[in-house]
């Protein structure tokens, strides 16, 4: 029975979800390749495949495995000016 009590519909949780935001800024040039996958999700699929992403692969990395910020700083400058 749904929420409402008016037929089917999800069952009642336990617990809560965890609610977790994310905005992303993609650009054209730069993550065509994301854009267009983001586009290809049918709707109300969205959260399911980005789940499944992070858990593919994406979930996997670290912060431990980042470059420190003055490496990133570095790198961002040297590609700016190679443009």
């Amino acid at each position: 029975m749904s929420r409402n009590g008016r037929g089917p519909g999800r069952p009642e949780l336990a617990d809560p979800p965890v609610v977790v935001q994310v905005k992303l800024r993609l650009y054209l040039g730069l993550d065509d390749d994301l854009i267009a996958w983001f586009d290809a999700i049918p709707t109300g699929l969205r959260s399911a495949l980005v789940k499944a992403a992070l858990r593919t692969g994406a979930g996997s990395v670290s912060l431990a495995d980042l470059p420190d910020e003055d490496e990133m700083v570095a790198a961002l400058d040297e590609l700016m000016e190679e443009w």
